[in-house]
């Protein structure tokens, strides 16, 4: 006789959270440790850890349905945020870091990016590369993007990592 099973429903109350949702399945995928921010909690929505050697972490922010205001304005609260964590994994010996945000309206996100790089850089703490640490992926094509982002991170630890 098969033995029923409930299983817990997983409820997506917005487009948000079914992004956060795709983005943990795919890093667990690629083997990556997945942390992930609970509701209105202080950081980025998902941290990834890279499982092998700890030396490349990503951090994903899904703006799906969120109104961010300026990018002048996004960015500072995102520093802001982002910044404490990335000084407590660098003194944990991690080398890459890498920014990825999907966006409802990426181009205004990626022009304020590319025109002020450097106050970004100083503001987050480490070195922004458009398609090396800084991804900006429209969520109508981040289902056919993050795989890539995921592969093209995989290849950086890889070479961090020791051995």
């Amino acid at each position: 006789m098969e033995k029923h099973v409930e299983r817990e429903a997983v409820i997506r109350d917005t487009l948000h959270d079914f992004s956060i949702e795709y983005v943990k399945a795919l890093a667990e995928v690629f083997g990556w440790r997945v942390v992930t921010a609970p509701a209105n909690a202080p950081g980025p929505d998902v941290v990834i850890e890279h499982a092998v050697g700890e030396k490349a972490v990503m951090f994903i922010e899904s703006e799906v349905g969120h109104d961010t205001g300026s990018s002048q304005k996004y960015f500072k609260k995102l520093s802001e945020r982002l910044r404490p964590l990335v000084e407590e994994y660098r003194a944990r010996g991690v080398g890459y870091f890498a920014l990825v945000i999907i966006a409802n309206a990426p181009r205004r996100l990626t022009k304020y990016l590319r025109e002020n790089r450097k106050e970004l850089e100083e503001a987050l703490g480490f070195k922004l590369e458009e398609g090396i640490t800084a991804f900006v992926i429209p969520v109508l094509l981040v289902k056919e993007v993050l795989p890539a982002v995921f592969v093209r991170a995989l290849g950086v630890a890889a070479r961090l990592a020791p051995g």
